[in-house]
């Protein structure tokens, strides 16, 4: 039922939250900070073979452990982020044990707990900003095509350009970031001339504006 699939979701969470323990092989408090620090950045990205390799190296972890690592932060970041947690409720939110030793253990929840509570209005305020930031334009190709426009009298080639776009979509949600994609559409001389236009109307005005 709905109860059970609940408890097994909760229970792969736990269990993706126990990569927490490869925190302790950390040196120091900075490369947790680190760590902690990139995975915010990329948070709306897929997991990279560049952020795994960081990893790796700060902690001496396979390109496994480093991903499930990641993975973990990530989630603890997200969690810390949106229901807005104390360092009590983030201490309480971690698994019971992250080291076989409990003092340790408790020592690396409470600096986890640390280093989150100290960025969390930082994350907060970054966070916010990119939810109101627009669809972006990544890339512009173009091409001329000629067509035959068929008339009584005479018959002629009208000239279009075709533009494509590639964009990117603001993200609608934390944990995903959706694929670019292509808008195709069609000018012919007049539309075109009248873009270019208001784009050099544009330009002048950015020009005119004082950094």
């Amino acid at each position: 039922g709905i109860n059970a699939e609940y408890g097994s979701e909760q229970n792969q969470i736990e269990r993706r939250m126990e990569a927490l323990a490869y925190l302790a092989k950390a040196s120091n408090a900075k490369v947790m900070e680190e760590i902690f620090l990139v995975s915010f950045k990329n948070r709306l990205k897929p997991l990279s073979d560049k952020e795994t390799k960081t990893v790796s190296g700060l902690l001496e972890l396979d390109d496994k452990q480093s991903r499930q690592l990641l993975e973990a932060v990530r989630h603890i970041v997200s969690e810390a982020l949106y229901q807005s947690m104390s360092a009590e409720n983030i201490v309480e939110f971690l698994p019971k044990r992250l080291h076989k030793e409990e003092d340790k253990s408790n020592k690396l929840k409470g600096l986890i707990a640390k280093i989150l509570v100290h960025y969390l209005p930082t994350w907060r305020s970054a966070a916010i900003n990119s939810q109101v930031s627009l669809t972006k334009l990544e890339d512009i190709d173009w091409r001329i095509d000629v067509m035959n426009a068929s008339e009584k009298i005479s018959r002629m080639s009208v000239p279009t350009v075709i533009v494509q776009l590639k964009v990117q979509d603001a993200p609608t949600n934390t944990r995903e970031v959706p694929p670019p994609r292509n808008v195709i559409f069609e000018l012919d001389k007049g539309t075109l001339e009248t873009m270019l236009e208001g784009l050099v109307k544009i330009r002048d005005q950015l020009k005119g504006i004082k950094n």
